[in-house]
């Protein structure tokens, strides 16, 4: 299996902004009009590491012969950055259409359609290949559910992650921090608004991680997650529910899982009635 990779470098707050623009327009223009359609572009695909590749070939992994070093020289181009013995996890977002739509009787393009995958090789105690699987973004939780197993957090001193929040109230993302320590989840909006969203619960209140069904960005890097919680996070400095939507990093968000297992281990701090 082949995979034929073309990545621009661009500016990734931009991007996402001109998807959800492209997105919105789109669907008015479906419910107004019902005049949309997509046309085939050259193929462009964004990896990890910001540079242009012409093919990425994945024929050479055989399981049972092919070594974790083989892995890591012939796909670094997508390699997420993901440290740990027995897996590899590869990303990238490809494009191969793009959007128009009739206005009004005016035709225009809306912009390119994008769709990220990854791949995940798994490897024995040798650094052997065991099995190698691609999946898309909305079965990341469960691929990765054995990575994360298989990355269990010390946390003798805190972890601090730098994600990316999405935030409701302006419909763009921001710059936040996450600091998870043996008992408490600490969330930080780092943006540059005024009142800037600030919360700390109880780890084992961090109940599971999982894919949004509508605030999903294809991109090489990051990928969007939320975090359900046992709470109302509005009532203790955060957005109003129980989730915090995120883009994260492949290796964050293997952390994020690993955390939340080893919370839901210690005695929930919450009636279980809450823990929905």
């Amino acid at each position: 299996m082949a995979i034929r990779m073309t990545m621009r470098p661009g500016n990734r707050p931009a991007c996402a902004r001109q998807q959800l623009q492209a997105g919105i327009a789109l669907a008015l223009c479906a419910v107004l009009f019902g005049c949309i359609g997509a046309t085939p572009l050259p193929k462009r695909t964004r990896t990890p590491t910001g540079t242009e590749a012409k093919d990425i070939d994945v024929s050479f992994i055989h399981p049972g012969q092919t070594t974790r070093a083989e892995v890591k020289e012939k796909l670094k181009l997508i390699d997420t950055g993901y440290e740990g013995e027995h897996f590899f996890l590869g990303r990238w977002s490809s494009s191969t259409s793009g959007a128009w739509a009739i206005v009004l009787g005016l035709p225009g393009a809306v912009g390119r359609i994008w769709k990220s995958g990854n791949l995940l090789v798994e490897f024995d105690d040798a650094g052997v290949v065991k099995r190698f699987e691609p999946f898309d973004d909305a079965k990341a939780p469960r691929y990765l559910a054995p990575v994360a197993a298989d990355t269990p957090l010390q946390l003798a001193s805190p972890v601090e992650l730098q994600v990316k929040y999405y935030l409701l109230a302006g419909g763009q993302f921001v710059d936040a921090k996450i600091v998870l320590s043996k008992g408490t989840f600490d969330f930080e909006e780092l943006g540059e608004g005024k009142k800037k969203q600030k919360l700390s619960l109880p780890a084992s209140q961090v109940l599971r991680v999982e894919t949004p069904v509508i605030i999903r960005f294809p991109d090489p890097t990051y990928i969007s997650q939320r975090l359900h919680c046992a709470r109302d996070l509005k009532k203790i400095g955060g957005p109003p529910g129980r989730d915090l939507n995120l883009e994260v990093t492949m290796p964050q968000l293997v952390t994020l899982m690993s955390y939340v297992a080893q919370a839901a281990k210690s005695p929930p701090s919450t009636p279980e009635a809450n823990r929905k």
